[in-house]
């Protein structure tokens, strides 16, 4: 545990030096979650913004759109037929 907690510290201490507000959010092998931040206001907002993220990374992967990408340098793009 003394590891665990020593990360912890480590982390606090970098993420507080480079950002003025930050979330730390730690998933354990048995499905607990345990979550800290340095603002609680701005732990809500981080929290609600990486479930948004999520949610909508999984709502393009279950999609049936197919992207072609062009070989060019370029940043044209055509999304293909949906397939049905």
């Amino acid at each position: 545990m003394a590891s665990e907690e020593d990360a912890l510290e480590q982390a606090k201490a970098i993420l507080g030096e480079h950002f003025q507000h930050y979330a730390i959010v730690v998933q354990y092998d048995d499905g607990s979650v345990w979550h800290e931040g340095n603002n609680e206001l701005v732990s809500k907002a981080l929290h609600e913004e990486a479930l948004n993220m999520i949610r909508e990374e999984r709502e393009w992967a279950d999609s049936d759109l197919d992207i072609d990408w062009d070989d060019d340098d370029d940043d044209d793009w055509q999304v293909a037929d949906v397939e049905e």
